[in-house]
């Protein structure tokens, strides 16, 4: 059975395993390439010296983002928004290919950018679409009207991210048909699909539909650590 415990500190367990290509890190600090994602992997309980490292491993403009802490922050940092990250698992999600459902690539980028600043899904930087699969569907003017793809991956595990559907196209299960088809490629690895979703989405109620079981919360915190430049 795929060991359960990597998913209760996901972004280290990908960051030490299949995805140690984009890591960075410095100390007891890892985060992915800023270009490829915003998330970081540190213990919760940080120390003086982590969060200097934290500083050290933040974007352009000194935000950071960490899960579950247990420690105080630094004087000069501020928490700017703090998020209930939920966690679902796919151990019981079936997944079922979509002929209609196209793989995205880096050509694609630009399109994928736009839907999701249209829909809010999460992050999705310029290069994300190298963590793993990504699939849409077009309408029939080709233009792109819904997506899902792969993000997280601890040993044994694929995260569904991503997802997204345009609101004129929603209502036609769009976004079920791509997480079934990302789950099903998930599935001919081998491996068992999990997510992430905000406590407020109201599409949690599709992803417990589908067979996702919810496995935790924890707060995740945008953080400001004034160390922009």
């Amino acid at each position: 059975m795929t060991e359960k415990r990597v998913l209760s500190d996901p972004v280290n367990a990908s960051l030490d395993g299949p995805h140690r290509g984009f890591r960075r890190t410095s100390g007891r600090i890892s985060r992915y390439d800023p270009d490829v994602s915003v998330f970081f992997g540190h213990p919760r309980d940080l120390t003086e010296a982590d969060y200097a490292d934290v500083a050290r491993l933040a974007d352009r403009r000194g935000i950071v983002l960490l899960r579950d802490r247990t420690t105080p922050l630094p004087a000069a940092w501020r928490v700017m928004e703090t998020v209930g990250l939920v966690q679902y698992s796919g151990e019981h999600v079936l997944g079922e290919p979509d002929p209609a459902a196209l793989r995205l690539t880096t050509d694609d980028v630009g399109e994928m950018t736009a839907l999701v600043e249209r829909t809010n899904p999460g992050p999705f930087l310029p290069r994300t679409v190298e963590l793993g699969t990504y699939l849409g569907l077009r309408n029939a003017s080709g233009s792109l009207i819904a997506m899902a793809g792969e993000r997280m991956h601890p040993p044994g595990w694929t995260e569904i991210s991503a997802v997204c559907t345009t609101p004129e196209a929603r209502g036609r299960g769009l976004a079920s048909r791509l997480i079934r088809a990302v789950a099903h490629g998930i599935r001919a690895r081998g491996e068992v699909p999990f997510l992430h979703t905000s406590d407020d989405n109201p599409a949690r109620s599709l992803y417990e539909s589908m067979g996702f079981v919810h496995t935790r919360t924890v707060p995740l915190e945008v953080i400001a650590t004034g160390s922009d430049r």
